[in-house]
């Protein structure tokens, strides 16, 4: 599928711009496409040659596979509307998806594919009849968390009853309402796409994501990549640039502001080094390796940057996820809709980084079938590790053994499948890391644990004076949505700022 967007491929960029953004995943693309369309000169700079980051796609064997799967939520198109040409939303553009789809299956003691937040939750209650007011509570707990989640991490307008939910997790909220261990497990939901275990990750956040579900999700047409190439088109109808293949060595700083960049092109007939002007960098690349490596040697780092530095090394990243893409011919479409879902071992779900989750099967082809070639159709498998890559020494055999183990699972799911394998290649933690360098190839930045989010998570300006953060290293958080909201809050602190500069020299 050919780009939406053009890139600089001929033209070198230009020597100053107003501001510049490294890194272009997704809040990188909405926070670039909102300082154009404010009339900022503004340049995009990204390391890989494909845009998105997680939220992108490569082909194999005439198989589009998604580097990372994502489900879109978007109830507001207006707020998208900001950073692109189109909402995302348009039937168009993104299929939509069952609010059921993601139960997980609880040893195949499961509730799927219910219609709506009230089917699903009549089924819930129609398997568990003895908690159904217990149910009832804990959505009006899920609901009240939802609207508080929206107001204080989106808003920065904290409810009055935010304490109350504040420091609360997923476990202790389903703790305090379930006994039974197959619900408590069946209501986990889609924990393990935030990365960390349910003892540790937030109710509210976990509430903002559960309801999302439940109110309607969509998969864009083309995979994740479509969604990422119309934000960059976006970006360039407004007047931007966009850098590929394009590694940023350093950002320049002199007398503790920002003043540029130094960038090397590694390919194409751009390739070579570029010094370039900007009083404004909004970096949507890993935190630690903005602040360790492209500010400057140690002796010369201001105070306040090595303590935002200190201060991030004691946060916990969340989880990797293995992923195993497999391109598959001649399978029935039921089969894999009934295959999709979360496969446990173990009843306790906070053991789901160390082996209690076998996997969750996933085939995006049951939403968008022109991902793979006629008569063909693709898997997913996605398995999260609790894990600290730094003391792994063979990552091949680390690669082949979780292979093994969630393809082995797949074939028992669907007995013969292997016949039907026409490609299949797996992705882990080291992998994440060398094509997206998010540290430790984490899947969405720092945990959404209660300890972690609003004041304790990073801050989107920083230290120096003009060097912003976006992205799930910052606030709000991670996910797709929390890390637009944070390109959106980022854009606003950069607008804000040029905004008093122009009054204090008109006066």
């Amino acid at each position: 599928m050919p780009r939406r967007f053009a890139g600089l491929r001929h033209r070198p960029p230009h020597a100053r711009y107003d501001a510049i953004v490294v890194g272009a995943g997704i809040g990188g693309l909405v926070n670039a496409a909102l300082l154009a369309d404010a009339g900022l000169r503004t340049l995009l700079v990204e390391q890989h040659y494909m845009v998105g980051g997680y939220c992108s796609t490569f082909r194999r064997a005439g198989f589009t596979f998604d580097a990372s799967t994502h489900f879109y939520r978007c109830s507001q198109p207006r707020d998208h509307h900001r950073a692109s040409a189109r909402p995302p939303g348009r039937r168009d553009a993104l299929d939509q998806d069952g609010p059921g789809r993601h139960l997980p299956p609880s040893r195949r003691d499961v509730v799927r594919r219910a219609g709506g937040s009230h089917r699903v939750l009549a089924a819930v209650k129609a398997r568990f009849p003895a908690e159904a007011g217990a149910l009832d509570a804990f959505f009006a707990d899920v609901r009240q968390a939802y609207v508080l989640g929206l107001q204080t991490y989106f808003r920065g307008q904290p409810g009055a009853r935010f304490a109350e939910f504040e420091g609360l997790t997923v476990r202790a909220a389903l703790d305090r309402h379930f006994h039974d261990p197959r619900l408590k497990l069946l209501l986990t939901a889609d924990c393990p796409h935030w990365g960390s275990p349910p003892e540790r990750t937030s109710f509210v956040f976990d509430s903002m994501l559960r309801l999302s579900y439940f109110l309607g999700n969509y998969y864009p047409a083309g995979g994740s990549q479509s969604f990422a190439d119309e934000l960059a088109r976006a970006f360039e109808v407004r007047g931007g640039d966009i850098l590929m293949s394009s590694c940023v060595e350093r950002i320049r700083v002199a007398d503790g502001r920002v003043r540029g960049i130094e960038v090397e092109t590694l390919r194409g007939p751009l390739r070579g080094h570029y010094a370039i002007d900007a009083d404004v960098v909004v970096s949507n690349a890993d935190l630690v390796r903005t602040l360790e490596c492209l500010l400057g040697d140690a002796a010369s780092t201001p105070e306040a940057v090595r303590m935002e530095l200190a201060a991030a090394r004691r946060l916990r990243p969340s989880f990797p996820c293995f992923l195993t893409h497999i391109g598959l011919r001649d399978v029935p479409h039921a089969d894999l809709v009934r295959a999709q879902g979360y496969y446990w071992r173990d009843w306790n779900p906070d053991t789901v980084g160390r082996d209690g989750l076998i996997c969750k099967i996933f085939a995006p082809t049951v939403y968008d079938a022109e991902l793979a070639p006629p008569g063909g159709a693709i898997v997913i498998l996605q398995k999260v590790l609790e894990m600290d890559p730094a003391t792994l020494t063979d990552w091949p055999a680390h690669k082949r053994a979780i292979e093994s183990q969630v393809f082995d699972h797949l074939c028992r799911v669907l007995p013969g499948i292997e016949d039907h394998v026409v490609v299949r290649l797996s992705a882990s933690a080291a992998t994440a890391e060398r094509y997206t360098l998010n540290l430790a190839g984490a899947m969405l930045g720092w945990e959404m644990a209660p300890d972690q989010l609003g004041p304790a998570r990073p801050a989107i300006r920083s230290p120096i004076d003009g060097l912003y953060f976006t992205g799930h290293w910052t606030r709000p958080g991670g996910g797709v949505t929390p890390v637009m909201v944070s390109a959106m809050q980022a854009a606003d602190e950069v607008l804000g700022r040029r905004a008093l500069e122009r009054r204090a020299g008109a006066g």
